[in-house]
C-alpha cells in the first residue's frame, strides 16, 4: 500500500506504506492533515483523518507512525496509573519484557471543545500540530465524546498509536459513564466499547505489523437503553476497582436497564386497572386488556433487546478470540524465523573459510540509469555531482542492479542515453534513476540539464533540457512494476550564482504515477548541501552520502529507507545551521527492498 495522500477519501484501511495500513471504523474517511513530530528517541509521522459519514459514530481520528525503528519501555498504560480521568485500562496480556507491546484506554471529555482549548492553551507539543484538524465544523457546543487511545509497538522495531474521538450516546456524560465504570458498576455499554477497542487493537496488530489486513466491526451502542445512569443498572457484574488484566470479552454477564417505558412483565403484580365511577365492567375489562397487551408488548421489546445485545457480544467475542490466535501464531512463526535466519548463519560463519570477496548477484529485472552532471560549459559548474553518480552507480550494483552510467552528458547524449535505457525495460522491471547535476523549474515543469546547455532563454532551456515528467511517462508506458526517481540536485539558479538548480528557487512538485516514488535532495525554496563545513572531507553531498549508507541496510524497504534518508539529512543540516529537507512522492504499491 503506499503512503497516505492528502484530499484522498479511504474506507475500511488508511494506507501507510510498505504494506502496512490501519483499520478504519465505519464511514466515509478523508484525510485532512499531516506533519512530523519529534521526540526523545524517535519520530512521528501524523495523520489527521476526518469522517464525512453523518452522525458517525466516530468522527475524528489520529494515526500515529513511527517513522523509524525506535526503542520504548512501559506502555502508558503501565506508566500512567495515577491517571484518575482514565478507564477500561487494558495491556491485552503483553509485557513490557515481551517483543509485542499493546496499550488501550479511554478518557471521558464531557466538552470536547473545552478540551481543544485546553490544548491549544498549553502549548502542548504532542498535539499543537493536529488540533487545527480536530475542529469538526457543525460540532455542537458542549458535546461529549470518549477519547480512545490506543498504541501497538515492536521492541526495536516501528510502532503505531491511534486516538479515536468517540460521539457519547445521546443522553449520555461521559464522566458518570466513567465513574459507573471505575466505581464497579459494568454495564453493556461498557463491556461493548471494551471488546471493540479490544478487537480494534488486534486488528492494528494484524494490519500493520502482519499485514494481513481485516475490517472492523461498526461501533453500535444498544439503541433504546439508558447508560451510563447514576444508578446501578440492573443484572450488573460488579467488579474490585483494583481489577486483574484480562481480555476483553470476559465479562459473563449482560447488563440493561430500559427506557422509562419498558417494564419487565414479570417483575410486578398482575395489574388490575381501577374501575371509575360509571364504568361498565366490559368497558373496564377491554381496558385492562388494553394495558396487559401494552405490558407484554414491553416484555417481548426487553427481551428482544437482551437477545440482541447478547448475540452482539458473542460475536464480537468470538471475533476477538480469533484475532488473538492469529496474531499469536504470527508473533511464534516470527520468532521461529528469526532463530532459523541466526541459527543458519552461524553455521555459515563457522563453516566459511576466507576466500575472495563474492560477485553481487545481479537481477535481470532491476535497472538502474545514473547520470552525473558536474563539468557545465557556460553555466556554473559543479564538484560533487560525478563522485555522487560513481558511489550510486556502484551502491546500486552491489544490491543488483544492471547499472548504466554515463558522466557529463551534452544534450544529444543525455536524450540518447535515456532512449537507449527505456529500450532495455521491460513490463514487470524494477527500475531506478538517479540524477546529479544542475536542474530548473520552468511553468511548474521540472528540467534536468545537459552539460551544453546556454540558458539564453526559457525556450531554449525547455527545447534543449531533460523533461523529468517525460522519463517517469516513460516509465509507467513500459508498465514497470516500481520506478524510483532520484534527483540530487540544489536549488540555486545557475545563470546567477552557484549551485545545482534553476529557475526562481525550488524544483516544483511533480507527479508519481502509480507505482512510482520521486525523491528531490532538497524541499521547495532549499539548497542541497555538497560539505557540512570546511572539515568536511567526504568526496559526496550530504544526500547521497546518507543514501548508498541507508540502501545497503538488509530487511529495510525502499520508503523507509527514504524515510530515514530524509530523517538523517534533516538532523545532519541543522547540527550546522541549515535547512533541508528532501521531498518525497510516493505512489508506490506493494513493498520493495534495495537488499533482501
Amino acid at each position: 500500500m503506499a503512503q497516505p495522500v492528502r484530499g484522498v477519501k479511504y474506507a475500511d484501511f488508511l494506507p501507510l506504506g510498505s504494506g502496512r495500513s490501519v483499520p478504519l471504523p465505519e464511514g466515509n474517511w478523508e484525510l485532512t492533515q499531516t506533519s512530523n513530530l519529534a521526540r526523545s528517541g524517535f519520530e512521528w509521522e501524523v495523520f489527521v483523518i476526518r469522517n464525512a459519514q453523518p452522525d458517525a459514530s466516530v468522527p475524528i481520528m489520529v494515526v500515529r507512525q513511527s517513522s523509524r525503528p525506535f526503542k520504548w519501555g512501559d506502555t502508558a498504560c503501565n506508566t500512567d496509573k495515577g491517571n484518575t480521568n482514565q478507564f477500561l485500562v487494558n495491556t491485552h496480556n503483553t509485557l513490557s519484557t515481551q517483543l509485542v507491546n499493546k496499550c488501550s484506554r479511554v478518557f471521558a471529555l464531557d466538552n470536547f471543545e473545552k478540551w481543544l482549548q485546553s490544548k491549544s492553551t498549553q502549548d502542548s507539543e504532542y498535539w499543537k500540530e493536529s488540533l487545527a484538524g480536530l475542529v469538526e465544523p457543525g460540532r455542537p457546543k458542549n458535546q461529549g465524546v470518549f477519547f480512545a487511545e490506543m498504541r501497538v509497538q515492536a521492541f526495536n522495531s516501528l510502532g503505531l498509536e491511534v486516538s479515536l474521538f468517540i460521539n457519547a450516546p445521546k443522553g449520555v456524560v461521559p464522566s458518570a459513564f466513567r465513574d459507573n465504570y471505575k466505581a464497579g458498576t459494568v454495564n453493556t455499554e461498557h463491556q461493548i466499547l471494551d471488546n471493540w477497542m479490544s478487537i480494534y487493537v488486534e486488528l492494528v496488530e494484524q494490519a500493520f505489523f502482519n499485514k494481513s489486513p481485516q475490517k472492523l466491526i461498526a461501533l453500535q451502542f444498544p439503541a433504546g437503553i439508558k447508560v451510563a445512569s447514576a444508578q446501578p443498572a440492573t443484572e450488573i457484574q460488579t467488579l474490585g476497582n483494583n481489577r486483574p488484566n484480562r481480555t476483553a470479552g470476559q465479562f459473563a454477564s449482560i447488563s440493561t436497564e430500559a427506557a422509562p417505558a419498558r417494564v419487565a412483565a414479570s417483575s410486578v403484580a398482575p395489574y388490575q386497572a381501577p374501575v371509575p365511577s360509571g364504568t361498565t365492567a366490559a368497558s373496564a375489562t377491554n381496558t385492562a386488556s388494553a394495558e396487559a397487551a401494552k405490558m407484554d408488548a414491553e416484555r417481548k421489546a426487553i427481551e428482544k433487546d437482551k437477545l440482541e445485545l447478547a448475540q452482539q457480544l458473542e460475536k464480537m467475542q468470538q471475533m476477538l478470540a480469533q484475532l488473538q490466535k492469529a496474531n499469536a501464531d504470527a508473533a511464534k512463526a516470527a520468532q521461529a524465523a528469526q532463530a532459523a535466519q541466526a541459527a543458519h548463519a552461524a553455521s555459515a560463519a563457522a563453516a566459511s573459510t576466507p576466500t575472495k570477496p563474492a560477485v553481487p548477484q545481479v537481477f535481470a529485472n532491476r535497472k538502474a540509469l545514473v547520470i552525473g552532471n558536474d563539468l557545465y560549459t557556460d553555466v556554473s559548474k559543479l564538484n560533487n555531482a560525478g563522485a555522487d553518480a560513481e558511489a550510486m552507480a556502484k551502491a546500486l550494483a552491489d544490491v543488483g542492479y544492471q547499472v548504466t552510467k554515463h558522466l557529463n552528458l551534452n544534450e544529444k547524449a543525455f536524450k540518447v542515453a535515456l532512449r537507449d535505457f527505456r529500450a532495455k525495460v521491460q513490463g514487470g522491471d524494477e527500475v531506478l534513476f538517479f540524477y546529479a547535476g544542475h536542474g530548473v523549474q520552468l511553468a511548474n515543469a521540472n528540467y534536468l540539464l545537459p552539460v551544453d546547455i546556454k540558458g539564453d532563454s526559457e525556450e531554449q532551456i525547455k527545447d534543449d533540457a531533460i523533461q523529468l515528467q517525460r522519463f517517469l511517462e516513460d516509465m509507467q508506458d513500459k508498465k514497470t512494476k516500481f520506478a524510483l526517481a532520484v534527483i540530487d540536485a540544489c536549488r540555486d539558479n545557475p545563470f546567477k550564482g552557484q549551485g545545482r538548480a534553476v529557475g526562481g528557487r525550488g524544483l516544483a512538485p511533480t507527479t508519481a504515477a502509480t507505482g512510482q516514488m520521486v525523491m528531490f535532495s532538497a524541499g521547495s525554496g532549499q539548497q542541497a548541501l555538497d560539505k557540512l563545513g570546511p572539515k568536511d572531507v567526504e568526496k559526496n553531498g550530504l544526500f547521497t552520502r546518507i543514501f548508498v549508507k541507508e540502501m545497503r541496510k538488509p530487511g529495510v524497504s525502499v520508503d523507509r529507507v527514504l524515510r530515514n534518508v530524509r530523517n538523517q539529512v534533516v538532523e545532519q543540516a541543522k547540527s550546522v545551521g541549515h535547512e533541508q529537507t528532501p521531498a518525497l512522492y510516493d505512489q508506490s504499491i506493494g513493498e520493495f527492498y534495495f537488499l533482501n
